[in-house]
């Protein structure tokens, strides 16, 4: 709740993503090895294949608000049955002779829709499967740093002292962003004795003023320049509008707390 993403580095556990590349596969994660053009289920006088299924688990994990799961055996099976009950409702849509113009025009819109977020998940699993390439082939010294610098961080964090000016001080800090951000919050004194909430406050902040340490103690140039330059090129709209590269990015200032300044 209270965690803001300078402190992942004390509480994110590091997980690698590895994918798959099984779609528009005729095998898809098919162990079993059944043909996409085997039967499983019969509608009517309507096959519904192997593929079809497949096909049909690969629709939804792109388009369902909650994507499926395709090593879950109780989502897999639920999509067959909700593919049988869409072509049962397909063959009742046939026998009255459906028709909708105002559909007909709203489908091109969907389709448009579709195309766009396709291209984006695709665009996405290029930039995943990137990651993955150079995490793969020289992965192990990075990791190692982070979890020994994780395990250090953990084992002297809670020696940091906190007063509860700290607490107050960054409770009021956080409230400001979240208020700037549409969200507003109970008082500190609301929350000061609420255990949990006020756990999750000192742990943060301790891990907070534990690298505010270090920093003080330790002469830290970031090259603004360099990386003001990367994070340009990130932006869609600076790329539309051809920005220059020399105008401050558009949006709220950051906190400088937030980026680790001083």
């Amino acid at each position: 709740m209270f965690s803001r993403p300078k402190n992942a580095f004390f509480y994110a556990a590091a997980a690698a993503a590895f994918f798959a590349a099984g779609w528009a596969c005729n095998k898809y994660g098919n162990v079993a090895g059944i043909s996409d053009s085997t039967v499983v289920a019969v509608v009517g006088d309507r096959q519904i294949t192997f593929g079809d299924w497949m096909r049909q688990i690969d629709l939804l994990r792109v388009f369902a608000q909650t994507p499926i799961d395709p090593d879950n055996k109780d989502q897999v099976k639920a999509v067959l049955d909700s593919l049988v009950d869409q072509e049962l409702v397909l063959e009742a849509a046939q026998k009255s002779h459906f028709s909708d113009s105002a559909f007909d025009e709203a489908l091109k819109t969907k389709l448009q829709e579709a195309d766009l977020k396709v291209k984006d998940l695709r665009d996405k699993l290029e930039k995943d499967i990137q990651t993955l390439r150079r995490v793969e082939n020289n992965y192990q010294e990075p990791y190692k740093k982070m979890l020994l610098a994780r395990e250090y961080a953990n084992s002297r964090v809670d020696d940091v002292v906190v007063t509860e000016k700290d607490l107050r001080d960054w409770y009021d800090d956080y409230s400001n962003q979240a208020k700037a951000a549409g969200q507003n919050l109970p008082p500190f004194e609301k929350i000061r004795h609420n255990d949990k909430a006020l756990a999750q406050i000192k742990a943060t902040v301790q891990a907070e003023k534990f690298i505010k340490n270090l920093e003080e103690a330790t002469q830290v140039d970031r090259k603004q320049d360099v990386i003001d330059k990367y994070l340009a090129g990130l932006s869609i709209s600076e790329k539309m509008l051809g920005t220059d590269e020399e105008a401050p990015a558009p949006g709220l200032t950051p906190n400088p707390k937030d980026a680790g300044g001083k």
